[in-house]
């Protein structure tokens, strides 16, 4: 972490920013936490350290750290971001449950490949990738109620997995991945 801090006070000064307490004291939760939080989860947080701050000051120095490279912003939903620091060398993927807001963080070196591959494929140089599958976890998937499939629709093929050069889709979703969950409910006020 002394990195990190570092490099956000090289960057505030660099920037014109003045280096408050609010700031690092917002930087070291964050840096504490591992794992994704929200900005209100964070402002709770740091509320209940009786720490004088604002929703206003919370949402700009988390843009503040986005901008210096050393947090994450991660679109879930329509209207929902969660935050994490970023871990130098390592890239996660994540599931998402659009029903109970259930996080999880998988690592999978099919889809790092299959994504060289497609970028060689087409002329391009990887340089990040972004992958969220928004879904059901399965105790939601229990609840909900799915629609059934008409005969006619168990009648038509399934379409074939596409392929690229000697991975597949299909081989990629198989493959065993490194999972990590976060329960990281929509109310959720207390950082874990």
């Amino acid at each position: 972490m002394k990195r990190e801090r570092e490099q956000f006070l090289s960057y505030l000064r660099t920037h014109g920013h003045r280096v408050t307490r609010e700031r690092m004291r917002l930087f070291e939760a964050i840096y504490a936490h591992h794992g994704h939080l929200d900005a209100e989860t964070l402002l709770s947080k740091m509320k209940q350290e009786e720490m004088k701050i604002s929703r206003a000051t919370v949402y700009r120095n988390l843009e503040l750290l986005v901008e210096a490279g050393l947090v994450r912003k991660q679109r879930l939903g329509r209207n929902r971001f969660l935050y994490e620091h970023i871990h130098p060398g390592q890239r996660h993927d994540h599931l998402y449950c659009r029903q109970c807001g259930k996080v999880a963080e998988f690592i999978s070196t099919g889809i790092s490949a299959l994504q060289i591959e497609i970028c060689r494929a087409h002329g391009f140089v990887p340089e990040e990738h972004t992958l969220q599958i928004t879904s059901l976890c399965s105790e939601c998937s229990r609840t909900v109620e799915r629609p059934k499939r008409s005969a006619e629709d168990k009648s038509l093929p399934r379409p074939a997995p596409q392929r690229i050069g000697r991975l597949s889709l299909a081989s990629s979703a198989r493959e065993s991945t490194t999972a990590r969950s976060a329960e990281i409910g929509r109310s959720s006020t207390s950082l874990r």
